[in-house]
């Protein structure tokens, strides 16, 4: 019994080495499972990374071309919602009217390069490329881009159309609202892309009222150039962002009509790249040290987590700042007025929208890169000027508004006007060496005396201002002050060298 047992115990025993070959065995499996594993993670996080990067570019240029079509828009309504531009143009066709006044304003004041009225029976009367206007009436392709804008420019009036004295008017719509009542497309002229814009043209004090019926619709319309591509790139920084005639970019450009007409491409990001130089000596390591490999990963696990982190840390807070001013962007700010209009009636506050007077001169003559200087120093002045009273924003290309909740009476108001005023209008010198100076006009609305919750107290200070600009420039209006004579000036500032 003791001999057959040795002999049956020395049969199950494994040799020492092939135990090692078993261990090696285990461990190479081990190591080429991990490995795999870790490449096949960082293969799916790599690809899912560069998926992201490229949908994020992707809604961050949209939103930089409706911006675009935005300001235009905003541009447009200060002459279409407008009782004089009812007068002269629906009730009684006044051609010197829209020559001088009309189409003077949009391409002087704001470089519309095309501008067409479209009349209730959906015909061109008058259209014009730049300031050379031609009266000659025409009838234009029903499925053509212009006539499908036009048309729906005409549905978003009906949508928001009111009954006032006399006939009809239209809702009253803050800046930033502007989409409600503008069709925004793509359309061909004269054989180029252009981004354009339509809208109706309505009553501003309901002075006069619009009959029954379609109503006149202007459209505006700046080409899709170098100087546009240029322009947006100045807010994204894309690397290599073109625009080409051609298919295959990575943002098709779709005319009003369903037309292709080109597409917008740009070299985009690839933080999979990042992701791969860190995969790869993690792996070569694993190979050689299993017994550390768990750790190891685990520390890169937690290295990539932190950088997701920041990363998305960042890009909460770029999505709350302006780019270019540093400010509160749009978002930020909206979010701040509606949080001081829930408490109005407790903590009472004001909000001042301000427009940069003679902007547009100094990006004519000098350039955008000009420009972009005069909008950051402007935004560090009125930073400095307001200091703790409240937030400064920015909203749009030369528009700049301020929730003031320190204080809300009308003495120390008009005394931040003047210093904002003051402050904005001192000298700016440019990168060419070049000195200029722009001003600015200021809306001042008290809340809750002039109105309540956010969107109206922003509409009511944005009367203000246009009657402050309609009041001359260079002034700020309280609301509620339209009429009177009395505004607040800068004092000592300086004209456009």
């Amino acid at each position: 019994m003791t001999a057959a047992s040795g002999s049956e115990g020395e049969g199950t025993q494994v040799s020492p080495r092939r135990l090692s070959r078993l261990v090696l065995a285990f461990a190479a499996t081990l190591i080429g499972l991990s490995t795999l594993s870790l490449l096949y993670v960082g293969r799916i996080a790599s690809e899912e990374a560069d998926q992201q990067a490229a949908v994020t570019e992707r809604t961050l240029f949209v939103n930089a071309l409706k911006d675009r079509q935005s300001l235009i828009a905003r541009d447009q309504l200060s002459v279409s919602r407008w009782d004089r531009s009812v007068k002269y143009i629906t009730l009684k066709f006044r051609e010197a009217f829209i020559e001088e006044e009309f189409v003077g304003s949009l391409w002087f004041d704001f470089g519309h390069d095309r501008t067409f009225l479209f009349d209730p029976g959906g015909e061109i009367v008058m259209s014009a490329h730049e300031d050379r206007v031609d009266f000659t009436r025409r009838t234009v392709d029903p499925a053509g881009d212009l006539a499908l804008i036009a048309k729906r420019a005409v549905e978003r009036h009906n949508a928001n159309r009111i009954a006032i004295a006399g006939g009809y008017g239209q809702k009253q719509v803050t800046s930033s609202e502007v989409g409600r009542i503008a069709e925004f497309a793509i359309a061909e002229i004269d054989g180029e892309p252009m981004i354009a814009t339509a809208m109706a043209v309505v009553p501003d004090d309901e002075e006069v009222a619009l009959p029954d019926g379609a109503p006149f619709i202007v459209i505006s319309a700046k080409p899709i150039d170098g100087d546009l591509v240029r322009d947006l790139n100045s807010q994204l920084d894309f690397a290599d962002l073109t625009f080409s005639s051609g298919a295959g970019g990575k943002v098709p450009l779709i005319s009003a009509s369903g037309r292709a007409l080109g597409s917008f491409d740009w070299k985009g990001a690839a933080p999979g790249s990042h992701i791969w130089q860190v995969v790869v000596p993690v792996s070569i390591l694993l190979s050689s040290l299993l017994a550390l490999a768990s750790l190891f990963i685990v520390h890169h696990i937690r290295r990539l987590s932190l950088r997701l982190e920041e990363s998305e840390q960042r890009n909460r807070a770029l999505a709350l700042r302006d780019p270019l001013s540093g400010l509160a962007n749009r978002l930020s700010f909206g979010h701040a007025l509606e949080a001081a209009a829930e408490k109005a009636q407790g903590s009472r506050f004001a909000v001042i929208a301000g427009d940069l007077d003679r902007f547009k001169a100094i990006n004519d003559s000098w350039g955008h890169a000009a420009g972009d200087l005069v909008i950051r120093t402007v935004a560090a002045r009125l930073t400095e000027v307001v200091g703790t009273s409240g937030l400064v924003g920015r909203i749009g290309g030369d528009e700049f508004v301020i929730l003031v909740d320190a204080f809300s009476d009308r003495v120390r108001l008009s005394l931040l006007a003047s210093q904002i005023m003051t402050a904005v209008g001192q000298p700016i010198t440019l990168d060419n060496g070049i000195t200029t100076d722009v001003g600015i006009s200021l809306g001042i609305a008290i809340a809750p005396d002039d109105a309540a919750g956010a969107n109206a107290i922003m509409a009511t200070a944005d009367r203000a201002l246009y009657a402050s600009k309609d009041g001359g420039r260079g002034r700020a209006c309280f609301a509620g002050d339209e009429g009177a004579e009395s505004h607040t000036h800068a004092h000592g500032a300086s004209h456009a060298a």
